[in-house]
Formats: structure tokens, sequence, C-alpha cells
């Protein structure tokens, strides 16, 4: 069978600065990953809650996607594998799903998968093909598939953790304790079951995260600009990102504000002005605010940090 797409393809190719920025979480997964065996016995474990740690299957809490994103490719790039991303909503995504289980009978693949709700076609099709060990031959399809559960990290990242997941994972924790990986992917899994989850380092204090996060954007953004033009822009963003996290994380168990778009306009530095990044980086943030009467004093916040 054909591998999948090569536009569902991410490259692992990422600059060092992201491998220091998710050293804990890196560290956390690898402990995990180290407790996987070689072979997956699909039906082993406790019945109530499937096989506990013996699925490479991770969730993590996220606000945009960058960051479920970022992990899943340093996972790939530390075990030499390819990684993939599929839009749950994709016409095609359900044969792309399983050109990856299929490509995972060769060798360690990640896949990273954003939620979109309560389970859907691909978190289904993934339950249905590991009660299958992973052998199933699709209908209308004339090869087989045959995968490797033990081969197979699928990250999953979940825009709305604090409304979510009963199927196939448990709820996310609040922000205090951190986002729950679960290695236990069953509907009957809860999230009270402490065996089948582990916990990501807590995330830092606010001070704390803002030195990270402008350490990560420096570095990251090396190339890009003056020196002084960079750090000037790299104080802005983190001030606006800060207090995303601040107002906007905390009331909505998300704890991470992603520096995507820092990144992303930054690299605009040699082409456009610190003014004219900070604008673009604000009015970008400030679109993925809530519209409810109760953001009006954040949405309100962050356009007075814009530039004139």
């Amino acid at each position: 069978m054909a591998s999948a797409d090569d536009h569902r393809r991410r490259t692992t190719d990422l600059p060092a600065a992201a491998t220091d920025y998710f050293a804990p979480e890196l560290d956390a997964l690898d402990s995990y990953l180290d407790t996987v065996p070689a072979t997956i016995d699909a039906a082993a474990g406790d019945a109530a809650v499937g096989p506990i740690h013996a699925l490479p299957w991770f969730y993590v809490a996220d606000l945009t996607g960058w960051r479920g994103s970022t992990l899943a490719r340093l996972l790939a790039a530390e075990a030499g594998a390819p990684c993939y991303e599929l839009s749950a909503g994709a016409a095609d995504a359900l044969p792309a799903l399983w050109s990856v289980v299929d490509e995972s009978g060769r060798g360690p693949v990640v896949l990273h998968l954003e939620l979109q709700g309560e389970g859907g076609r691909i978190v289904r099709t993934l339950r249905e093909a590991l009660r299958r060990d992973y052998t199933h031959t699709p209908d209308s399809w004339d090869e087989p598939v045959r995968g490797d559960p033990a081969n197979l990290h699928v990250v999953f990242t979940d825009t709305n953790p604090s409304k979510r997941l009963s199927v196939p994972l448990p709820a996310a924790t609040t922000p205090t304790t951190g986002a729950v990986l679960s290695y236990a992917p069953r509907w009957s899994m809860l999230p009270e079951r402490p065996d089948g989850t582990t916990v990501l380092p807590d995330p830092p204090a606010l001070h704390d995260r803002e030195a990270e996060l402008e350490q990560f954007l420096l570095a990251a953004l090396a190339e890009r600009g003056s020196d002084d033009a960079r750090q000037q822009y790299v104080d802005n963003a983190v001030e606006i990102l800060s207090i995303t996290h601040s107002l906007i994380g905390k009331r909505d168990l998300l704890f991470d504000v992603s520096p995507r778009l820092a990144l992303k306009y930054g690299a605009l530095l040699e082409e456009l002005s610190v003014g004219a990044a900070t604008e673009r980086l604000g009015r970008d943030v400030l679109g993925q605010v809530p519209q409810s009467p109760g953001s009006e004093g954040v949405r309100a916040t962050l356009r007075d940090l814009l530039p004139e």
C-alpha cells in the first residue's frame, strides 16, 4: 500500500530552540515510551479500561494546535520517523488514516490529529483498528492493511479540553495540574483512574513562562532582522501572549498560549517594521478571542497593545 500523501507529511527539521522549549514535555513522553512493549496485545490489560501502559497514544490540551503539532514533530525527529497530520473533516481522511496504520507495520510513525468533538470518524476508526489488532481490510480495498500498535504514536490535540473528552480519552485537568496524557484510549476509562494516565510537568508561573517564551523566540528568530528590532518585537510578542495566557487561558483551562503566531510574524522582520509585525500578531491573536460579553474587557486590553 502507498504511504500517506506528501501534503499530510510534516517536516521534523525543527530548530534546537524548539527542543529546548519542550524539554520537560519530551522527557515525560520519552519516559512513557520506554514502557511500551515491543509487541502489543490489544486484548491485554484490565478489560475495564483497555491495555494500560501499552498504547503510544497521547492527549495534549492545546489552544491552537501548535503545541501538539510541535510535540509530534519533535517525537518523530527523535525516533527518525515520518510525521503526518490529518484533518478530521477531510473527505479522504479515512483512506489516509489506513495508509498511516499500514505504514506503522514497517516502522515507527507519528500521527497528529486535532480533535473536533467527542469521537468522530477518525477516532472511531482508530479504536476499531486497535480492536482488530491493526489487522483489517477496509471495504473496497484490494490490498490488506497490517499495522503495529507499538509503532503508531498518535498525538491528539484538543482545542476545547474543558468540555471534552469522554470518548475515547479522559477530560483534561485544570491548568494547575498540567495536561493529562492518556495511554488507554477506551471509552470506559475514567479520569480518576490514575494507572491510565500520567501528567505533564505543571505549567510554570507566568513570570517564568514569559522568560522561557522570550528565550525561545529570540533563539528561533536569531537570523531575522537586527538585534534591536528582534528584541523589541519579542518584548511586544511576549506581552501580548502573556496577557492572553493569563486572561483567557486560565478561564478556559487552556494553559499554553501558542508561540506559533509570534514566530510567523517575527520571520517577516526583514520585510516589516517592528510596529507592523506587532500589529499583525496582535490582530491575529485578537481574532482568536471568543466573541462573548465576558471577553470584551480582554479584547479591549489587547487592542490597547496594538500600534497606532
